[in-house]
């Protein structure tokens, strides 16, 4: 069997993303059987794979994966860290009740107003609403509806 060499630059992407063959042809977007044909080197990738490939991680330099040639990462492209793999979130600084802060004082404004919009909102809904209908649905499956007179005051 000759060896691929896109075969192992294939696995050199697997290998720094850290996906297993099933998992990296999830993410590409093929059959899970094509990816272990190519993996297993039975099969040469076709060029609709090199492109999603290419298409899905934007780091990897078209010329390398294709023909050797160069790195294996764009020169234009920098990789972003994945901010999900191995992260630790620190707590956020404790801070004293005396300290002045803007946020603080912008919070504070802002409950003030959405208490007062709520008030507005309850008033306003208690003066606009009206029955239109009263639905009554017996247990032999009738109903009857009451549509009360327009401008009738109880």
């Amino acid at each position: 069997m000759e060896i691929d060499p896109i075969r192992d630059r294939i696995l050199q992407i697997m290998e720094r993303e850290g996906f297993a063959p099933s998992r990296f042809a999830e993410e590409i977007g093929i059959q899970r059987s094509a990816m272990s044909h190519i993996t297993s080197g039975r099969n040469k990738p076709s060029l609709d794979v090199i492109m999603k490939i290419l298409e899905r991680f934007t780091y990897v330099n078209s010329d390398w994966l294709m023909f050797g040639k160069g790195s294996m990462t764009n020169q234009k492209v920098s990789v972003e860290p994945d901010l999900f793999k191995n992260t630790t979130i620190s707590p956020p600084e404790p801070q004293t009740a005396s300290e002045y802060r803007k946020e603080n004082r912008v919070e504070t404004h802002l409950d003030d107003i959405k208490h007062s919009v709520s008030e507005n909102i309850m008033y306003n809904d208690k003066t606009i609403k009206s029955i239109s209908k009263i639905m009554i649905f017996y247990t032999d499956n009738t109903f009857e509806a009451f549509i009360p007179e327009k401008g009738k005051k109880d």
